[in-house]
């Protein structure tokens, strides 16, 4: 499927759905957003602004179809009034869904800030923002915990576009057989010759996917790329934050999101490393230009806050932030993963965050301290 939309007729495009005039063009301006689907943003005289996101093609000209996911969770908030009363202004407002051509037109919220920006920006981590964000997964996660006609209502439409969870990111890591040796350039081999030199690494990755409990609405994409924070967040009755891009939303475990967002976090602090040949690992670790301790009351909060919010889960599963702090770990090894696929490229950041999430995935109850500091018995003993 070719790019149907670019700057020369996303206007006419527009008009036919009513969402502004042709001549607008002249007064308007386009700007092209990089990412991985080909997205327009129209910044227009009035004040308004729409995003015109379209899903890229392969070279077969095939697409994923992920935006039937995005514009399904648009559908489930409401078909299901109650629960979308909760959660709808945490989330982005979905205009229109053309499924024929895979284009997606959102209502841009300007007076919002990409998180991952930021915190590069302002390169502080108010703890205020990582409470909301646990006080939102909290949400999610607990209102729709284990309610049958909201679980229903995705398995009956999982066939309608890509089909994305969790055990199927795990089996990739599971099936890693001599062929990935024909796949990958020479330098990137030395990652997976590191993780299969570790079999209590493997092994802690395929009991993760055993122990997978899905009860909830997940995500199923959480980083912070895909939290907005208002720019004003401070003033009274700010809504702080919201949670965009749900191309992957499923049922699914709530452990797994809660851990990709911590690992989220954690990349901040592993992407500052000072690396150099004549540093050790934990030398590099102690001279990123991000430590861990000033992370370290986000992740914190974060965690407390969503606990607080949702107390249940620990009660109906008791190894739960043990699985979390796993997935945690998984997430950078995935991350890695993911950077030798688009990027062909591994490196001494590579090894140490392979490092970093071996820890986490195979000693979890040790790696608590590390993570969240002296205060983590807090937490564990919920």
């Amino acid at each position: 499927m070719p790019i149907i939309l670019d700057t020369s007729n996303v206007f006419e495009y527009l008009a036919t759905l009513k969402y502004c005039q042709i001549e607008d063009r002249e007064t308007s301006k386009i700007v092209l957003i990089s990412a991985k689907n080909f997205n327009l943003l129209i910044n227009f005289a009035d004040g308004n602004h729409l995003l015109i996101k379209q899903e890229r093609s392969n070279l077969k000209g095939q697409v994923k179809g992920e935006f039937w996911a995005a514009w399904q969770m648009n559908q489930f908030v409401g078909q299901f009034p109650s629960l979308g009363e909760r959660i709808k202004d945490f989330l982005p407002e979905l205009l229109y869904f053309d499924p024929e051509n895979s284009i997606l037109v959102v209502n841009f919220l300007a007076d919002y800030s990409d998180l991952h920006r930021y915190y590069t920006n302002e390169n502080q981590f108010p703890i205020e923002i990582a409470s909301s964000i646990g006080n939102l997964l909290a949400t999610i996660h607990s209102q729709t915990f284990q309610k049958i006609e909201y679980q229903q209502f995705f398995e009956e439409r999982s066939s309608q576009g890509a089909s994305y969870d969790a055990i199927n990111v795990i089996d990739r890591f599971s099936r890693i057989t001599p062929r990935i040796f024909q796949k990958v350039p020479l330098e990137c081999l030395r990652f997976f010759e590191l993780y299969q030199r570790f079999p209590s690494l493997s092994q802690a990755i395929f009991d993760l996917g055993e122990s997978l409990a899905p009860s909830c609405l997940v995500h199923n994409d959480l980083k912070i790329n895909n939290f907005l924070v208002e720019l004003d967040w401070q003033r009274p009755g700010s809504q702080i934050i919201r949670l965009i891009d749900w191309e992957r939303v499923n049922w699914g475990d709530p452990a797994f999101d809660l851990g990709c967002m911590l690992g989220s976090y954690l990349e901040i602090w592993l992407y500052g490393l000072t690396i150099g040949n004549n540093l050790s690992i934990n030398e590099s670790l102690q001279l990123a230009t991000i430590p861990l301790e000033t992370i370290q009351p986000s992740l914190f909060n974060l965690v407390k806050s969503y606990l607080a919010g949702f107390p249940a889960i620990t009660i109906a599963r008791s190894d739960f932030l043990d699985r979390v702090i796993q997935f945690a770990g998984f997430s950078l090894i995935r991350r890695v993963d993911i950077t030798i696929s688009k990027d062909r490229f591994f490196g001494d950041r590579g090894i140490i965050m392979l490092q970093v999430g071996k820890q986490l995935l195979c000693t979890p109850q040790a790696a608590m301290k590390t993570l969240f500091g002296n205060d983590f018995t807090q937490l564990i003993d919920k």
